[in-house]
Protein backbone atom coordinates (compact mmCIF):
# COMPACT_ATOMS: atom_id res chain seq x y z
CA UNK A 1 0.00 0.00 0.00
CA UNK A 2 2.71 2.50 1.07
CA UNK A 3 4.46 1.70 -2.41
CA UNK A 4 1.59 2.13 -4.39
CA UNK A 5 0.54 5.52 -2.85
CA UNK A 6 4.33 6.36 -3.03
CA UNK A 7 4.25 5.59 -6.59
CA UNK A 8 0.45 7.55 -7.13
CA UNK A 9 2.71 10.46 -5.86
CA UNK A 10 5.26 10.47 -8.01
CA UNK A 11 2.93 9.74 -10.91
CA UNK A 12 1.01 13.11 -9.80
CA UNK A 13 3.83 15.25 -9.20
CA UNK A 14 5.46 14.37 -12.75
CA UNK A 15 2.44 15.20 -14.69
CA UNK A 16 2.44 18.66 -13.12
CA UNK A 17 5.86 19.42 -13.63
CA UNK A 18 5.08 18.03 -17.32
CA UNK A 19 1.33 20.36 -17.32
CA UNK A 20 3.12 23.41 -16.25
CA UNK A 21 6.49 23.23 -18.91
CA UNK A 22 3.43 22.69 -21.57
CA UNK A 23 1.98 25.65 -20.65
CA UNK A 24 4.65 27.46 -20.84
CA UNK A 25 6.14 26.42 -24.06
CA UNK A 26 3.19 26.44 -25.54
CA UNK A 27 1.67 29.83 -24.09
CA UNK A 28 -1.83 28.99 -25.30
CA UNK A 29 -5.40 29.21 -23.45
CA UNK A 30 -8.28 27.21 -24.55
CA UNK A 31 -10.18 24.17 -24.23
CA UNK A 32 -8.75 22.59 -27.47
CA UNK A 33 -4.81 23.03 -25.88
CA UNK A 34 -6.26 21.59 -22.25
CA UNK A 35 -6.92 18.82 -24.47
CA UNK A 36 -3.56 18.38 -26.60
CA UNK A 37 -2.05 18.79 -23.19
CA UNK A 38 -3.72 15.65 -21.19
CA UNK A 39 -2.83 13.55 -24.31
CA UNK A 40 0.85 14.77 -24.37
CA UNK A 41 1.07 14.31 -20.64
CA UNK A 42 -0.85 11.27 -20.21
CA UNK A 43 1.27 9.38 -23.16
CA UNK A 44 4.72 10.47 -21.43
CA UNK A 45 3.41 9.04 -18.66
CA UNK A 46 2.69 6.03 -20.30
CA UNK A 47 5.28 5.64 -22.29
CA UNK A 48 8.00 6.83 -19.56
CA UNK A 49 8.28 4.37 -16.80
CA UNK A 50 11.14 5.85 -15.19
CA UNK A 51 10.27 9.06 -12.45
CA UNK A 52 11.61 12.24 -11.67
CA UNK A 53 11.04 11.63 -8.13
CA UNK A 54 13.15 9.42 -6.12
CA UNK A 55 11.29 6.19 -4.19
CA UNK A 56 11.29 6.82 -0.59
CA UNK A 57 10.69 4.17 2.20
CA UNK A 58 8.90 5.20 5.27
CA UNK A 59 4.92 5.86 5.95
CA UNK A 60 2.57 6.94 3.38
CA UNK A 61 2.37 10.66 5.30
CA UNK A 62 6.15 10.69 4.85
CA UNK A 63 5.84 10.12 1.10
CA UNK A 64 3.45 12.61 1.11
CA UNK A 65 5.68 15.45 3.19
CA UNK A 66 8.61 14.46 0.27
CA UNK A 67 6.16 14.84 -2.35
CA UNK A 68 4.87 17.99 -0.73
CA UNK A 69 8.59 19.54 -0.51
CA UNK A 70 9.48 18.66 -3.83
CA UNK A 71 6.25 20.43 -5.73
CA UNK A 72 7.27 23.69 -3.22
CA UNK A 73 11.05 23.34 -5.07
CA UNK A 74 9.30 23.02 -8.19
CA UNK A 75 7.16 26.25 -8.18
CA UNK A 76 10.48 27.98 -5.94
CA UNK A 77 12.48 27.00 -9.40
CA UNK A 78 9.94 28.09 -11.52
CA UNK A 79 9.77 31.32 -10.32
CA UNK A 80 13.80 31.66 -10.25
CA UNK A 81 14.19 30.75 -13.64
CA UNK A 82 11.83 33.52 -14.76
CA UNK A 83 12.97 35.57 -12.96
CA UNK A 84 16.98 34.89 -14.47
CA UNK A 85 15.01 34.47 -17.97
CA UNK A 86 13.88 38.12 -17.77
CA UNK A 87 16.96 39.41 -16.19
CA UNK A 88 19.51 37.82 -18.85
CA UNK A 89 17.09 38.86 -21.86
CA UNK A 90 17.78 42.44 -20.24
CA UNK A 91 21.59 42.12 -19.93
CA UNK A 92 21.84 40.32 -23.70
CA UNK A 93 19.79 43.48 -25.21
CA UNK A 94 22.05 45.67 -23.28
CA UNK A 95 25.25 43.98 -24.60
CA UNK A 96 24.73 43.88 -28.07
CA UNK A 97 23.17 47.53 -28.34
CA UNK A 98 26.03 48.91 -26.22
CA UNK A 99 28.35 51.16 -28.93
CA UNK A 100 31.29 48.76 -27.40
CA UNK A 101 29.69 45.68 -28.01
CA UNK A 102 30.63 43.86 -24.81
CA UNK A 103 30.84 40.06 -25.74
CA UNK A 104 33.73 37.71 -25.02
CA UNK A 105 32.36 34.53 -25.93
CA UNK A 106 33.86 30.98 -24.27
CA UNK A 107 33.03 28.09 -23.66
CA UNK A 108 33.13 25.89 -20.38
CA UNK A 109 33.03 22.96 -18.88
CA UNK A 110 31.83 22.11 -15.47
CA UNK A 111 30.53 18.52 -13.50
CA UNK A 112 27.43 18.48 -11.53
CA UNK A 113 26.94 16.35 -8.29
CA UNK A 114 23.30 15.80 -9.36
CA UNK A 115 22.60 11.85 -9.80
CA UNK A 116 19.15 11.65 -11.71
CA UNK A 117 19.56 12.16 -15.09
CA UNK A 118 16.36 14.22 -15.24
CA UNK A 119 17.69 16.63 -13.40
CA UNK A 120 20.89 16.65 -14.81
CA UNK A 121 18.98 17.67 -18.13
CA UNK A 122 16.41 19.87 -16.49
CA UNK A 123 19.99 21.95 -15.56
CA UNK A 124 20.89 21.41 -19.41
CA UNK A 125 17.75 23.23 -20.64
CA UNK A 126 17.58 25.45 -18.17
CA UNK A 127 21.05 27.11 -19.24
CA UNK A 128 19.78 26.75 -22.75
CA UNK A 129 16.42 28.56 -21.82
CA UNK A 130 18.14 31.58 -20.25
CA UNK A 131 19.82 34.11 -23.20
CA UNK A 132 23.55 34.52 -23.38
CA UNK A 133 24.26 30.44 -22.49
CA UNK A 134 23.45 27.21 -24.42
CA UNK A 135 24.17 23.67 -23.64
CA UNK A 136 26.13 21.85 -25.86
CA UNK A 137 26.39 18.73 -24.75
CA UNK A 138 25.86 16.76 -21.38
CA UNK A 139 27.70 13.48 -20.88
CA UNK A 140 27.87 11.60 -17.21
CA UNK A 141 27.00 15.03 -15.48
CA UNK A 142 29.48 16.53 -17.26
CA UNK A 143 28.76 20.01 -18.74
CA UNK A 144 29.98 21.64 -22.18
CA UNK A 145 28.34 25.24 -22.55
CA UNK A 146 28.79 28.33 -24.76
CA UNK A 147 29.01 32.01 -22.78
CA UNK A 148 28.05 35.17 -24.67
CA UNK A 149 30.31 36.51 -21.78
CA UNK A 150 31.35 34.50 -18.73
CA UNK A 151 29.43 36.97 -16.47
CA UNK A 152 26.85 35.41 -17.68
CA UNK A 153 26.99 31.69 -16.42
CA UNK A 154 26.66 33.26 -12.70
CA UNK A 155 23.69 31.05 -12.08
CA UNK A 156 26.07 27.58 -12.86
CA UNK A 157 29.55 29.66 -11.56
CA UNK A 158 27.59 30.01 -8.02
CA UNK A 159 25.60 26.75 -8.33
CA UNK A 160 22.30 28.23 -8.32
CA UNK A 161 20.79 26.37 -10.59
CA UNK A 162 22.21 23.14 -9.55
CA UNK A 163 20.70 23.86 -5.77
CA UNK A 164 17.78 25.03 -7.65
CA UNK A 165 16.83 21.72 -9.32
CA UNK A 166 18.50 19.65 -6.86
CA UNK A 167 15.59 19.87 -4.20
CA UNK A 168 12.88 19.16 -6.32
CA UNK A 169 14.61 15.59 -6.99
CA UNK A 170 15.50 15.00 -3.36
CA UNK A 171 19.13 15.75 -3.66
CA UNK A 172 20.90 17.74 -1.91
CA UNK A 173 22.71 20.65 -1.74
CA UNK A 174 26.35 20.82 -3.66
CA UNK A 175 29.18 23.60 -3.50
CA UNK A 176 29.87 25.60 -6.49
CA UNK A 177 31.10 23.08 -9.45
CA UNK A 178 34.77 24.08 -10.54
CA UNK A 179 34.86 25.67 -13.92
CA UNK A 180 37.16 25.03 -17.04
CA UNK A 181 37.47 27.87 -19.36
CA UNK A 182 38.63 27.92 -23.50
CA UNK A 183 37.90 28.86 -26.67
CA UNK A 184 38.14 26.05 -28.75
CA UNK A 185 37.52 22.56 -28.17
CA UNK A 186 40.89 21.70 -28.26
CA UNK A 187 41.99 24.04 -25.66
CA UNK A 188 39.20 22.41 -23.60
CA UNK A 189 40.40 18.69 -24.40
CA UNK A 190 44.36 18.53 -24.95
CA UNK A 191 45.56 21.61 -22.75
CA UNK A 192 47.30 20.60 -18.94
CA UNK A 193 44.55 22.18 -17.26
CA UNK A 194 41.86 20.19 -19.37
CA UNK A 195 43.94 16.90 -18.41
CA UNK A 196 43.88 18.00 -14.41
CA UNK A 197 40.73 18.48 -14.50
CA UNK A 198 39.12 15.89 -15.86
CA UNK A 199 41.50 13.83 -13.32
CA UNK A 200 39.59 15.25 -10.63
CA UNK A 201 36.56 15.01 -12.61
CA UNK A 202 36.82 11.41 -12.80
CA UNK A 203 37.68 11.06 -9.23
CA UNK A 204 34.30 12.98 -8.59
CA UNK A 205 32.49 10.02 -10.33
CA UNK A 206 33.78 7.38 -8.73
CA UNK A 207 33.02 9.00 -5.56
CA UNK A 208 29.25 9.78 -6.38
CA UNK A 209 28.75 6.59 -7.89
CA UNK A 210 31.16 4.22 -6.10
CA UNK A 211 32.77 2.49 -9.16
CA UNK A 212 36.00 3.85 -11.07
CA UNK A 213 35.34 6.06 -13.88
CA UNK A 214 36.85 6.05 -17.79
CA UNK A 215 38.17 8.89 -19.90
CA UNK A 216 35.39 11.97 -19.93
CA UNK A 217 34.64 12.78 -23.37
Amino acid sequence: MQKRGSSLGRTVALAILLAVFWLLLSGRIGLQYFIFMACSVGLILWMNPERPFRVRGGSFGENLSSLFGSLVALLRYLGWLLWNVVTANIDVAYRILHPRLPIRPQLLVFQTELEHEVAQVLVANSITLTPGTVTIDLKDGEYLVHALHPETTGAVKGGGLQNMVGPIFGEGPEPPPEILWGHTLSELRDSTMAQEYRGRARELRARRTGRPDGEAR
